[in-house]
């Protein structure tokens, strides 16, 4: 199927009414990135800031303002200052849309398209938020692309607290096509100068990229950053996944473990993406509020953990098993009967317990019985698509609940220095007492390393990278 018929699908189907307005806008544009904004004051003109143009010409920027009804006081009063710097600072305006209101502001380096949907009668839904925002303007992004009035295959997508690498259109340029669905940024946190707050972004970061090294270390399809904030993706696979959900937390989590079951994910090690470190409400969960509980929580900081570096190992053996099955054509006892039984510090019965639990054998079964349906398919094409129907059953929230699993049955999480030292994925030697700073950067430099197009179900069942 070419990839216009699953955009015009999508488009027809299931894209956001604030779409249409794309076809109001009169000029072609050489990329365009989509930033939601919710509450934000001068960090959203920081990120606008930071756009480049870009070697294919005049950039679009989609920023989507943002809140629901029941939202804070504050929330309000920013959305509508931002709003009214955005027309004053603007050199040329027009509508493109009334209901909601969708205008086309002139700038310099291209054209900013403001959405609103932060005002009475037109607030996001109970339930819904930033989710829903950055569906609004990658669909919008999408007509366009679809129009052939963008010219560059990729929409990018960031948040209104991020300054954006001068040479983010040139990153992805540079990459080869290989059935590529979406690339993630290279990302470092702006530190605040309160040394407390600093700190607890440090250690959050330590642990974003500590769970992504021993992801990559155990063999997953799943090992990436799943950063909103970082992302970029392909239209054709932004349409095939039917978008971002309107989650209001964990959208970027939930549309990349989509992607990456349709196409590879890009790690990129290019000049960085800037985030801020600071404490915020915004979502449920993510760095703003894993800042806040770090600070909110008496000993927080003193007493911070990461993951047992055996559940990695575990996890490790669970993907070992599942090659086994499809190579031997679906023998999935015989492959289990081959984990380690008599090793002190592997739990065999804690593992299979856990996924016996998560259903994950009546999944492979059935995974088995879907793939020996063709008796004519040639083995290695039948252990490829056995393979394949696994990682998709096995996904990045699976491998998340199978972690947490093993944590809470057996594998208590550990201080984080200790994690560090004894996880043989981190690069670091069995003395890790340096500065977090020091451990970070060195964290950091380690993830950089990692195969460029080593992520999503595509490259581990076409290149066999799985440990």
């Amino acid at each position: 199927m070419s990839p216009e018929k699953p955009v015009a699908r999508y488009l027809a189907r299931h894209a956001e009414p604030e779409a249409e307005a794309a076809e109001r806008l009169e000029a072609s544009h050489g990329n365009a990135v989509v930033v939601p904004a919710y509450g934000e004051e001068q960090s959203l003109f920081d990120t606008l800031g930071s756009v480049p143009r870009g070697g294919r010409g005049e950039t679009l920027v989609v920023v989507v303002l943002n809140a629901r009804a029941d939202s804070p006081a504050r929330v309000h009063e920013a959305n509508r200052a931002a709003s009214a710097r955005l027309m004053e600072s603007a050199a040329s305006l027009r509508e493109l849309s009334a209901d909601p209101p969708v205008l086309a502001l002139g700038y310099p380096n291209g054209t900013v398209v403001v959405v609103d949907r932060a005002a009475p009668g037109r607030f996001l839904p109970e339930g819904q938020g930033v989710g829903l925002a950055r569906k609004i303007g990658n669909d919008l992004v999408l007509r366009l692309h679809a129009a052939g009035r963008l010219r560059a295959d990729w929409i990018h997508n960031t948040d209104a607290d991020t300054v954006l690498a001068n040479d983010l259109f040139d990153q992805t340029e540079r990459l080869k096509d290989g059935g590529l669905a979406a690339a993630i940024y290279y990302y470092e946190h702006r530190l605040d100068p309160d040394p407390e707050l600093a700190l607890a972004a440090r250690l959050y970061e330590i642990s974003l990229r500590y769970y992504v090294l021993g992801l990559a270390w155990s063999g997953s399809p799943y090992a990436y950053q799943a950063m909103g904030s970082c992302v970029a993706v392909r239209p054709w696979a932004y349409a095939a996944v039917r978008g971002f959900p309107r989650k209001n937390a964990a959208e970027d989590f939930y549309v990349l473990d989509k992607l990456a079951k349709v196409g590879t994910i890009a790690r990129l090690s290019g000049t960085p993406f800037f985030l801020d470190g600071r404490i915020s409400d915004r979502v449920p969960f993510g760095t703003g509020k894993a800042l806040s509980q770090l600070l909110g929580k008496k000993g927080a900081l003193a007493g911070f953990r990461l993951y047992h570096p055996l559940t990695f190992a575990h996890l490790a053996a669970w993907l070992r098993a599942l090659e086994a099955v499809a190579r031997s054509g679906g023998r999935l006892e015989a492959a289990l009967e081959e984990l380690p039984r008599e090793n002190p510090f592997f739990r065999a019965d804690l593992l299979v317990g856990s996924l016996e639990r998560m259903g994950a054998f009546a999944a492979v079964r059935e995974a088995i019985a879907k793939s020996g349906d063709a008796p004519r398919r040639e083995n290695a094409a039948r252990d490829a698509t056995m393979l394949r129907h696994f990682h998709t059953w096995f996904d990045a929230f699976r491998t998340l609940k199978l972690i947490r699993a093993l944590q809470t049955g057996g594998l208590p999480a550990i201080p984080w220095r200790e994690a560090l030292a004894e996880a043989p994925f981190t690069g670091l030697s069995a003395s890790t007492q340096d500065e977090p700073e020091t451990l970070r950067a060195l964290l950091a430099a380690e993830e950089r390393r990692l195969p460029q197009l080593g992520a999503g179900v595509n490259a581990i069942v076409e290149t066999g990278t799985s440990r």
